[in-house]
């Protein structure tokens, strides 16, 4: 049998105060009140009826963009999209109309469907959100209403949008 030799350790002299070590805890947040847009939290900005008018409001944005020929929508929309869906579930009095566009490529029929999907996909994540479905009607205009009519890919980019469209407060 082979035994090893035990290290003593000393005790360490104190000359200072004890230090008290705490170990970090996790906190939990919640992004909608962390959320920040101009140095307002979302409950700056959400959820009055008077907000849907105020330029200040991410509440006064009402279009959503679309890549060409998809009715996914992108990433920097998200914030926009919830804090609609958040109004609507703190406000359930409050109605809106989402249209559908598209622009001047593609077939008639092609382009109301299409139209149709991007109003579905924006109405669908408010729903995920907390707004009910009684409170959004999807409506698709398809090519029949562009913003913009020139013929180059900055124009037709402008016409592929869903816009939100209050009925009641």
């Amino acid at each position: 049998m082979v035994a090893c030799k035990k290290d003593v350790v000393k005790p360490v002299e104190q000359t200072e105060d004890p230090v008290e070590v705490t170990t970090p805890t996790e906190v939990q947040t919640d992004p909608v009140t962390t959320f920040s847009h101009g140095g307002k939290t979302f409950y700056d900005i959400c959820c009055n009826p008077g907000d849907l008018n105020n330029s200040e409001s991410l509440l006064s944005q009402r279009v959503i963009y679309f890549a060409y020929d998809q009715a996914t929508v992108e990433s920097r929309d998200r914030d926009l999209i919830e804090i609609h869906a958040r109004y609507l579930s703190q406000n359930p009095s409050a109605r809106m109309v989402l249209e559908g566009h598209a622009d001047e490529r593609g077939t008639p029929e092609y382009n109301l469907a299409l139209g149709e999907k991007r109003g579905n996909s924006v109405a669908n994540l408010m729903r995920a959100q907390g707004a009910s479905a009684g409170q959004i009607s999807v409506v698709s205009f398809g090519e029949e209403k562009p913003v913009s009519l020139c013929n180059d890919d900055s124009c037709w980019s402008q016409n592929r949008r869903a816009r939100i469209v209050y009925t009641s407060k």
